[in-house]
């Protein structure tokens, strides 16, 4: 299975904190009206599907990942950005640079490393007093973890009409951090995890990927 990504990286004189992606993900919902680019649809509904454009800040960069349709999306668009205005912070002709790629995607023998590089939003409310009751006992705790991931994997896999068959094995080493959404301090999840499974680079997994959650890499 492959797919197309693109990866648009601002290069500014500045260094943003992470909140600001859901600053850069509103500047592009307010000018391009495409329901990709917010997941907004014109009845006010919302798509709920796995996004495929997603707002990051990456080393105190704004940087966008598109895969497939997004990922055409941005190439077609990235040109029509003179300025950039998130909030209070407005930078006037920001450098642009931008890449596309196939990414080959498959479960195989082999074992994968990654890291998430921003947290991990994996558990919703019900989820995180099940994880909770397990406080006691780390390997539940973690096997739970992982399968609330092989969970986002699929989710992620359904929305590019990937079908896996074969299994997904998953071994997480996360740590609970704590983390602020839309002013809400809640729970959130870093560290490293290892699958049969390869990848993209720089996707979101978890709850709120368009809003730069769950970045994975592999190390």
């Amino acid at each position: 299975m492959k797919i197309q990504k693109a990866e648009l990286e601002y290069k500014i004189n500045d260094k943003l904190p992470l909140s600001y992606s859901r600053k850069l993900r509103g500047f592009f919902a307010n000018k391009f009206e495409n329901v990709l680019f917010h997941n907004h649809k014109e009845d006010n509904n919302f798509r709920y599907k796995y996004p495929l454009i997603q707002y990051k800040i990456l080393n105190g960069n704004p940087f966008i990942v598109g895969i497939n349709e997004g990922a055409m999306l941005i190439v077609n668009n990235f040109l029509d950005i003179s300025r950039l205005t998130l909030d209070d912070k407005v930078y006037e002709e920001p450098e642009g640079i931008i890449s596309m790629k196939n990414d080959e995607l498959k479960v195989t023998s082999d074992t994968f490393k990654y890291k998430f590089i921003t947290p991990w939003r994996g558990l919703n409310d019900k989820n995180f007093r099940k994880y909770k009751k397990l406080k006691n006992n780390n390997q539940k705790q973690d096997e739970f973890l992982s399968s609330i991931l092989i969970g986002n994997i699929l989710s992620f896999a359904k929305v590019i009409d990937w079908w896996i068959e074969d299994e997904i094995k998953i071994e997480t080493n996360l740590d609970e951090i704590p983390i602020y959404y839309k002013g809400n301090k809640m729970s959130g999840f870093k560290g490293k995890f290892t699958a049969n499974i390869k990848l993209p680079d720089l996707i979101g997994l978890g709850k709120s990927p368009s809003r730069g959650f769950g970045t994975i890499k592999k190390t």
